[in-house]
């Protein structure tokens, strides 16, 4: 309308902005992933429902040579390790290593259940996926057999680390298991930072990060509600928090502080409310107090949500 282009040049570009090309990427990963899981999830039934019709070494010759091509796959189309980011060029080969990894998983696993060659050491059973999880992983420059190393690792120590089962898969209520989780926690953190100095594979440090502060901050937390340790656990607590802040600072990253803020806000508001249950005379000044304290930590949390890009500094 105003005459800046022609109505040629108007079609040209109304031409291209339809046909422009667009991508597709993230749709195809989804579906490779689907595809690595619900393969790997079949076999798994397949075995289950047919474990006494098909043969048992009928079974383990078939994951076996599915996990050999994987492996042999993956062994001829590598690249020379080095402790950067390593980008391949075909596209199926993180799935195929992914894959490899949750057949060797299903491979030990039956092969355990049929023929016990590790009898009740069943660490063991768990520790083995768990080593060749970690090579691949660091071999291939894979975050995703990354994580499954890092459950696997949790589940030697006899902890339980998906999302859900954190939280109800541990008796928390034992001395025992918080110590364990702490260990791991903490060694999962003392690896991450020194990974980093050594700028061995630093972007696996997200990753590792991520199961210590869930791991620390649930196990610390439980430690808070179940024992009678209440300070010594706020003490732990608020270094956890305060070690995640300044590392969420630092890189940058909304997910760490996110977390920290509400795990410091879960313990504190916990403190709060278990100080004001202590008082043998609870009147309407007490119940008036604690929902201050609500209302000003609420105020506290939108503040954050509408200040977070300045804290974080993000670009």
């Amino acid at each position: 309308k105003d005459g800046y282009i022609n109505e040629a040049e108007y079609k040209a570009i109304e031409s291209f902005e339809r046909n422009r090309l667009f991508s597709i990427h993230w749709e195809l990963r989804t579906i490779l992933y689907l595809g690595v899981l619900l393969l790997s999830s079949g076999i798994g039934i397949l075995v289950y429902l047919n474990i006494d019709t098909i043969g048992h070494q009928a079974i383990l010759a078939a994951v076996g040579l599915a996990c050999a091509g994987c492996l042999y796959y993956i062994h001829k189309y590598k690249l020379p390790y080095t402790h950067q980011t390593v980008k391949h060029e075909s596209p199926f080969f993180d799935y195929v290593v992914l894959l490899g990894c949750l057949l060797f998983a299903t491979f030990i696993g039956y092969f355990q259940f049929q023929y016990s060659p590790f009898g009740e050491h069943y660490g063991i059973l768990v520790f083995i996926p768990t080593i060749v999880s970690f090579y691949l992983a660091y071999r291939f420059d894979h975050k995703g057999v990354l994580s499954l190393a890092i459950t696997g690792l949790a589940s030697t120590f006899g902890l339980s680390v998906t999302p859900r089962q954190l939280i109800e898969g541990n008796n928390f209520s034992e001395l025992s298991v918080v110590f364990t989780a702490l260990t791991l926690g903490i060694a999962l953190v003392a690896w991450a930072w020194y990974s980093d100095k050594q700028l061995i594979k630093q972007h696996f440090s997200f990753s590792y990060n991520n199961f210590a502060l869930n791991i620390l901050a649930i196990a610390t937390l439980a430690a808070l509600f179940e024992q009678d340790l209440k300070l010594i656990s706020l003490i732990v607590l608020a270094c956890i928090c305060v070690y995640f802040m300044k590392y969420a600072l630092a890189q940058q990253s909304y997910l760490f502080l996110l977390l920290s803020v509400l795990y410091a806000y879960i313990g504190v508001t916990f403190i709060v409310f278990y100080l004001l249950s202590k008082i043998d005379n609870l009147n309407e000044g007490v119940f008036m107090l604690g929902m201050m304290y609500v209302i000003a930590s609420a105020v506290g949390v939108i503040f954050l949500f509408l200040n977070i890009k300045k804290i974080v500094k993000a670009k």
